[in-house]
């Protein structure tokens, strides 16, 4: 039962795009517009919704993705440093950045590996590697002279404040280009200052409590 709603959305699209089509012939074209406004919201919520189901997917995830929050951002980047799931570190500099699908949502930061899926060409396999909470993370976006590389450098809450985990090597990821290198700073960003605000809104209600 909880499937059907998510197979309806699939064939939605159909019945807007021919009520779109037919008030166009009739000349109806604010009727016309505001059903392709429907069709276009309807197509977005069912990728949405499949990529969802894809990332769901995932093997060896540690993570209930469903309780990260909403999928932010997705893409393919090269990662060095940092240690996977099995504890060995992603070099810097010694040896070439490895593949790596990242993954965006509200409160954290999930990086995976991709390997081919047979049933589902276009679908590949994802393979969670490590993760991120967005709140035990700094962002740093200048890497030497390469412009398509930031850093994320874990942080652990100590007796003054957070400072940089010493045991937990820096982790870099390489864009495909300096656009997209900011477009997932300013992201992750955005959403590392959301979590401060509302920690310390928290810790005031509290402690007016």
């Amino acid at each position: 039962m909880l499937i059907k709603p998510i197979q309806r959305l699939t064939r939605y699209h159909m019945f807007l795009s021919s009520l779109s089509k037919t008030c166009q012939d009739l000349g109806l074209l604010e009727d016309s517009t505001e059903f392709s406004l429907a069709l276009s919201s309807i197509l977005s919520a069912a990728r949405h919704t499949n990529t969802m189901m894809w990332i769901g997917k995932m093997e060896n995830c540690p993570l209930d993705l469903s309780g990260q929050g909403q999928l932010l951002k997705q893409g393919n980047a090269l990662v060095s440093g940092g240690k996977g799931r099995n504890g060995k570190r992603w070099s810097i500099g010694s040896q070439l950045p490895s593949s790596c699908f990242l993954i965006l949502f509200q409160q954290s930061l999930v990086l995976c590996r991709t390997t081919e899926n047979m049933a589902e060409p276009d679908s590949p396999s994802l393979v969670y590697s490590k993760h991120f909470c967005l709140n035990q993370v700094r962002v740093r976006d200048v890497v030497a002279e390469d412009l398509n590389t930031f850093e994320i450098h874990k942080l652990e809450r100590t007796a003054v404040g957070m400072k940089k985990a010493e045991d937990e090597p820096v982790t870099r990821i390489e864009c495909g280009s300096e656009e997209e290198k900011i477009e997932w700073v300013s992201a992750i960003n955005d959403e590392v200052k959301d979590l401060k605000f509302f920690a310390k809104r928290l810790s005031r209600e509290f402690s007016f409590s």
